[in-house]
């Protein structure tokens, strides 16, 4: 089952389950009140029984669910338990308790404040909205790569992308570069929110697609910088990266298929993305060099492996710290080819350009 990003943690895509002894009662709608002495919000959805919570002093919501163990709502992370007497009117009242620890027991009082939408109640404005604001970049701590190089994460309205610190000097342009990363247009901040709130509505929680950057390769040479998404609410299908290479010489972006004459279209690409310059198919020849480098003879290949050893079949490439690597997407069938190659062995395969980038990544390996 795949997990998917809310803020503050992960959550399984799944409904909460009834609880075993029956039908569960859901306190429909959007509830203002107290839990302990602190100002709350909680929404509760009625087509099965989900919701969540935050209080107004911090706005991020945190889980509530039931399972078939007990009757008590559970905070995601199992941070707590609320026991909820059936309401009455307008009013519902209950027990907070924690789960670890020493045992502590708040009094929840709770008044309705919004019975619109009772069955998709976390998705309204009423408490959805309260969760809102224009969008910002977000800041990272700062995470080391290397002695010397580091980098902190930049998030805006979802998407994430990185800032570089090192001894480089191009590394001012080409963190403007990443900046740009970012799509800040309407229609894009929309979608963000519409598809936090359509899974309020559904699991009561408000949900991101996973979106990763990180540098997998920096030396005073060469960078190269790994994007990754999984959007919420799918399963492998709905997984994509790709890699960016940038001579820190120049600052600009290299492709590093050039070094190898060119690679070729690949209609296998690992789901949609700006995949240009991280991924395709391999030349006639470079496929031919590779494949006797790691002596893979592509006629005994397990018949439902053959798709793999196809001229079609897509390939990373990637700088590694003692050769390159051309690797397939891994679907787990032990079928996945990686093949690294020295640096030193590659020269029949390399272009005049790849043959001098090679050069400066033989003599120049930090």
């Amino acid at each position: 089952m795949k997990p998917f990003r809310i803020l503050g943690g992960l959550f399984l895509l799944a409904p909460f389950l009834a609880s075993a002894t029956g039908t569960v009662e859901v306190p429909k709608g959007v509830w203002e009140g107290t839990l302990g002495t602190k100002a709350i919000v909680a929404c509760f959805n009625a087509e099965y029984p989900s919701g969540s919570y935050f209080y107004k002093q911090y706005r991020k919501a945190i889980a509530l669910g039931r399972s078939e163990k007990d009757s008590f709502w559970h905070e995601g992370g199992e941070t707590g338990l609320w026991a909820l007497g059936p309401g009455k009117g307008t009013t519902l009242t209950g027990t907070w308790k924690n789960v670890k620890g020493t045992p502590v027991t708040l009094p929840i009082q709770l008044n309705l404040s919004d019975a619109t939408d009772s069955d998709k109640a976390c998705a309204s404005d009423g408490y959805a909205g309260l969760l809102e604001a224009p969008p910002k970049i977000e800041t990272g701590k700062k995470e080391e790569f290397a002695a010397g190089r580091s980098f902190r994460r930049l998030r805006f309205a979802g998407q994430e992308t990185i800032e570089l610190s090192g001894p480089e000097p191009t590394l001012a342009a080409i963190n403007r570069e990443l900046r740009r990363d970012f799509d800040t247009s309407k229609d894009t901040i929309k979608e963000y929110f519409d598809k936090r709130r359509e899974f309020l509505g559904r699991v009561g929680v408000p949900a991101e697609d996973e979106n990763t950057a990180d540098p997998s390769y920096w030396t005073s040479q060469w960078l190269s910088i790994r994007n990754y998404t999984w959007t919420a609410g799918t399963g492998r299908a709905g997984i994509s990266w790709f890699y960016r290479t940038w001579d820190l010489q120049t600052g600009k972006q290299v492709d590093l298929w050039t070094w190898f004459a060119s690679r070729q279209p690949s209609p296998n690409a690992p789901g949609p993305g700006p995949i240009a310059t991280s991924g395709g198919s391999m030349t006639p020849k470079l496929r031919r060099f590779l494949f006797r480098h790691a002596g893979i003879d592509p006629s005994k290949a397990e018949e439902n492996c053959e798709f793999n050893y196809r001229q079609d079949a897509y390939y990373d490439l990637t700088l590694e710290a003692k050769g390159m690597r051309f690797a397939q997407p891994d679907f787990g069938n032990g079928c996945a080819i990686e093949i690294e190659v020295p640096y030193a062995d590659l020269g029949p395969v390399l272009t005049p350009a790849g043959k001098a980038a090679v050069r400066r990544i033989v003599e120049s390996p930090n």
